[in-house]
């Protein structure tokens, strides 16, 4: 696989350029956390525009926001008091405020998934002195659907690869998946596809890849008839207000993101997430898409055989010249394609544009996590 720029200097300007936007993000909340989350910014972004071994770094990235969501969310909470917390989880048992209210304004110091899209439109303040977030978007269908824009901008712009680089969920797939030794093979599951040289493939079933969306449904319906929005449904405050929910989702989590990907080396939890229900369905609206240039490609299938999404199947390659709508963008097809016919391209065309992808979604990353990232440093620095 070919590097994603023709040149260092190149991926030296790229990578300055996600630095300086690292800078000027966090400037406006902790003056010292700008120069401290550039530098890594520029590093990362360098690296994995000059490597020829794409899947490799985008790994231990995609791995390594896992393990810093996970190991924030406990120490947020140990700071914050457990007993308090859970006494405060275990009172909302309607799921409907998240927020300590103090008329329109409330104060968060805990993981949310609706602080989020509110610190990007710069609608809250971050508080030093309380080690929280003060929030003043007042809690309406309006303002909700304002907040959904954040959501809607990243879906259209890379689609599913929010699903391979950046989600917290996916990380956890991703590290259980390693290696290639199936131990389940799960073939119910699969389409048996022959082909005249012999090779067999077993995609998914219909029913199987369109089972996410029953998921979502459900969820859509939940949220509906118990009162909360619909971006909370991955937000631990929400599970721990319900003993048997709570349990409900480890267990689904232990399954579908623990064991499933350990036994099969597939991404199971990717395959049947709601939310990644939703950026399939527009996923051919997005900027950046995975192509396969027929004019080079020699249908070898070794794309087909590395994805961990079952995204590429053989029709995929010899007629539609793209991946299915369940390609999030993770590039092992385009590392294991001996002829480079597969890149990431602009709108689905030939114009190459993997090195713009990469940095974006370095810069996404950066900024989808701003809130965790500055209370964990305000709070980290309290302490040492």
């Amino acid at each position: 696989m070919k590097p994603a720029v023709k040149s260092n200097r190149h991926a030296i300007l790229i990578a300055l350029a996600v630095g300086g936007s690292a800078l000027f993000w966090y400037l406006n909340f902790l003056p010292w956390l700008g120069a401290v989350i550039a530098v890594p910014g520029v590093a990362l972004t360098f690296f994995i525009l000059t490597t020829s071994h794409l899947e490799r770094f985008r790994r231990w990235m995609f791995i390594g926001i896992f393990v810093f969501v996970l190991i924030s969310f406990f120490i947020i909470i140990d700071i914050a008091n457990p007993s308090w917390f859970m006494s405060w989880a275990e009172s909302h048992r309607r799921w409907i405020d998240y927020y300590i209210p103090v008329m329109d304004i409330g104060a968060l110091e805990f993981p949310c998934a609706r602080l989020i899209p509110e610190t990007l439109l710069g609608r809250t303040v971050y508080l030093p002195g309380l080690h929280a977030w003060q929030s003043t978007f007042p809690f309406s269908l309006q303002t909700l659907l304002v907040a959904l824009v954040p959501f809607v901008i990243t879906m259209l712009v890379f689609g599913r690869g929010i699903c391979g680089w950046i989600c917290p969920f996916g990380g956890l797939s991703e590290a259980m998946a390693t290696g290639n030794n199936a131990r389940w093979k799960l073939d119910f599951l699969k389409e048996k596809v022959p082909a005249a040289s012999g090779f067999r493939y077993g995609g998914l079933k219909e029913w199987v890849k369109d089972f996410k969306y029953g998921i979502l449904i459900a969820v859509i319906l939940l949220s509906v008839f118990m009162v909360f929005p619909i971006i909370c449904a991955f937000c631990p405050a929400l599970w721990l207000s319900s003993r048997p929910a709570f349990w409900l989702v480890i267990g689904l989590i232990v399954l579908l993101a623990i064991v499933l990907p350990f036994m099969t080396k597939r991404r199971w939890w990717c395959l049947l997430c709601p939310i990644g229900a939703v950026f399939s369905l527009f996923d051919r609206l997005a900027v950046f898409r995975v192509r396969i240039n027929k004019d080079k490609c020699i249908e070898c299938m070794e794309c087909v055989q590395e994805c961990r999404m079952y995204a590429i199947e053989r029709d995929n390659v010899t007629e539609a010249g793209r991946p299915n709508s369940n390609c999030i963008r993770c590039g092992r097809c385009i590392e294991a394609c001996p002829e480079n016919a597969i890149d990431i391209c602009w709108f689905g065309t030939n114009w190459v544009v993997r090195g713009l992808f990469i940095a974006l979604l370095v810069i996404a990353a950066m900024l989808w996590y701003t809130w965790l990232i500055v209370i964990m440093s305000d709070k980290l620095m309290g302490i040492i």
